[in-house]
């Protein structure tokens, strides 16, 4: 089981101290669930709906003028209490409740909630809940079987479980049962609204977050659009009845149209957390606040201690190194549910700790920052070491590379996010760790397989051919190279996959200026990049110094069929040159980047800024000094090099 992050809406504070009330005794419930019309067609939307009890519960300042009408339908009655609901009530049309919805329909009237200090009802004028037509009812709870309900002045007796049905019990108080009790404590524990007074609070609309115990739940929240309509249902709509077949598509009809996620497949209303799971409304599930989650986590503690035999306190240093803390006080609710997650985790083989770590969601990432995440990260280290059979300063090295950071302590949220995501993917299949240091051969005149792709989280540029890259387009790094070159940042989709199949003249310029940049005697072209270039020669002059004797290499090469041709640096250099001094480059991002490349060359041809080679350990140190010592920097001294391109 995993244990998700969502947030539940509520139109006031009271509401949400009542779901946090069934919760505590875990009573599934549904906020709002469906609107019921009076014969007008006006809307009267009850707050809770109890489907196990069948009970329709709401807490006002005051009793709804519509609240007795709906009641008496809820309740499948066609008795009216005279001058029990006032005057207003009176005048109120009749609501119409499907038979399906029927249940017992209870109202706390009044500004409070219960408190047990001195019973839970006792500030209460009516002293419990009205019925639509009887009071005082109260929660009660059976001390035999545990049975939760409501009954007149909470009398255990009369629930039905029948457990207290007999002579022998009469007037058995169950409403003030201890776990009643517990609950009502634990609903007013809760704070939305630490700042200011709680009677002033609790009319307030309230955002309650909880853990919940659905896979995929946090991710359904987030994406859904309030819109729901499975694909199914939407192509009933647009297309004629002949299109398709009478019966639902099961490819379709969870669905949702309108976001990525999946709509309930028993209401088509609602969203779902995962494929074939009903939506929370359907079936109510219980939300878990962060005193019942540590709880809960407390008691799994005691019961992975019993099955695996270890110290109770051994046991709570493995799961807080699972969620990368010391202690757990204070700990964030998605860390709790990454806990929890691991514990259930754990339970499910109790006869040895689960090697890998609980999935961590992109929602419950993101409300991770800075020493958390660095916290996170650091305890994959050691499982992945030990998965790998690899020293752990390598393992950290890996992860560095893959953030493209010197350190964890010097990389950005979003480069932590992305190493929490990876090392968890390599602790769960060592293979694509392998294949991340060993990438494969590359085929001649081909690109090696990206290591990483994703979407680009913001707008940025290409960290080769400066292209600007839109958030959500795709971005990705290459293989680490060999020296002398060095590891390229984010490229775009194009430099990834396209740049030597369907090079650009942009391309072409590149990969002259960084093989130059080495201090390469050859640059490697293949047959697409040696025909872009010769037609841009063929713009050029043909008496341009060296021009002709390039094209005629370049001709040679395509004539011969190779995979790579070896163009010599000598003529490479005096194509681009020529094609500078021509301006025979059209498109504006080519004319940027042979710009860039023209004037670099010409930079380390006659060294402006008069830097001592002699002071460098060799050539490529001293042309990065010149690129980043530029007096105008360019798109290219800005990203550095050499590149393996």
């Amino acid at each position: 089981m995993a244990y998700e992050v969502v947030k539940a809406e509520f139109r006031t504070e009271l509401h949400a101290r009542w779901s946090v009330f069934f919760d505590h005794l875990q009573i599934p419930w549904a906020y709002e669930p469906v609107t019921f019309y009076d014969a007008e067609g006006a809307p009267r939307t009850p707050a809770f709906w109890l489907p196990q009890q069948r009970i329709w519960f709401d807490a006002k300042p005051q009793a709804p003028a519509w609240w007795g009408r709906f009641a008496m339908a809820a309740a499948g009655s066609d008795h009216w209490p005279d001058c029990f609901w006032g005057e207003q009530a009176e005048h109120c049309l009749p609501v119409d409740v499907p038979e399906d919805w029927q249940g017992l329909p209870l109202l706390a009237e009044g500004p409070l909630f219960p408190d047990d200090e001195y019973g839970p009802w006792q500030l209460f004028e009516a002293s419990g809940m009205r019925t639509h037509d009887d009071e005082p009812y109260q929660w009660t709870m059976c001390p035999q079987c545990g049975s939760f309900g409501a009954t007149f002045w909470g009398y255990a007796e009369r629930l039905p479980c029948g457990c207290l049905d007999d002579r022998e019990h009469n007037k058995v108080e169950g409403h003030s049962d201890k776990r009643l009790l517990a609950a009502y404590r634990a609903a007013l524990a809760e704070q939305w609204h630490p700042d200011r007074a709680f009677e002033e609070t609790l009319l307030l609309p309230t955002v309650r977050e909880a853990l919940v115990g659905q896979a995929g739940a946090a991710a359904a929240q987030e994406s859904c659009t309030g819109d729901c309509q499975s694909l199914w249902a939407q192509r009933c709509q647009e297309l004629p009845q002949s299109a398709f077949k009478g019966t639902p598509d099961p490819d379709t009809d969870r669905l949702c149209a309108q976001c990525p996620g999946f709509v309930c497949g028993q209401c088509g209303e609602q969203p779902a957390s995962a494929l074939g799971v009903p939506c929370r409304v359907c079936e109510p599930v219980t939300l878990l606040s962060e005193n019942k989650a540590r709880q809960l986590l407390n008691w799994r503690v005691d019961q992975l201690a019993s099955a695996t035999g270890q110290h109770g306190r051994t046991v709570n240093t493995l799961i807080n190194e699972s969620i990368g803390v010391k202690t757990r006080k204070g700990i964030s609710l998605p860390q709790l549910g990454a806990a929890l997650t691991y514990v259930e985790q754990w339970l499910e083989d109790p006869s040895s700790r689960l090697a890998g770590r609980p999935a961590v969601s992109s929602a419950d990432l993101n409300k991770l920052h800075g020493a958390e995440l660095r916290s996170l990260l650091t305890t994959y280290v050691g499982p992945l070491a030990k998965a790998l059979r690899a020293d752990i300063p390598l393992v950290q090295q890996r992860l560095n590379d893959w953030m493209d950071a010197p350190s964890r302590a010097e990389a950005t949220d979003e480069q932590l996010r992305d190493a929490i995501i990876q090392a968890a993917a390599w602790l769960a299949d060592p293979e694509t760790y392998y294949a991340y240091v060993t990438p494969q051969a590359i085929e001649p005149g081909g690109l090696p397989a990206p290591v990483h792709t994703k979407p680009a989280p913001a707008d940025s540029s290409c960290s080769l051919c400066a292209v600007p890259v839109a958030a959500g387009e795709l971005i990705g790094r290459m293989p680490r190279p060999r020296q002398p070159f060095v590891t390229m940042a984010w490229q775009c989709a194009h430099c990834l996959f396209d740049r030597r199949a369907k090079p650009r003249l942009a391309d072409v310029v590149l990969r002259v200026f960084h093989h130059a940049f080495s201090g390469s005697s050859t640059v490697p072209l293949n047959k697409a990049e040696a025909q872009v270039l010769s037609e841009a020669l063929a713009r050029v002059p043909a008496e341009t110094a060296n021009v002709q004797e390039a094209c005629d290499a370049l001709d040679q090469g395509i004539d011969g069929n190779a995979p790579v041709m070896l163009l010599s640096e000598r003529l490479a250099l005096a194509a681009v040159a020529a094609l500078q001094a021509a301006k025979a480059a059209t498109d504006a991002h080519d004319v940027t980047i042979l710009t860039a490349v023209a004037e670099h060359l010409s930079q380390w041809g006659h060294d402006p800024q008069d830097l001592d080679k002699k002071g460098f350990a060799n050539v490529v140190l001293w042309r990065q000094a010149v690129l980043a010592n530029a007096e105008i920097p360019t798109v290219l001294s800005e990203r550095g090099g050499p590149f393996w391109v």
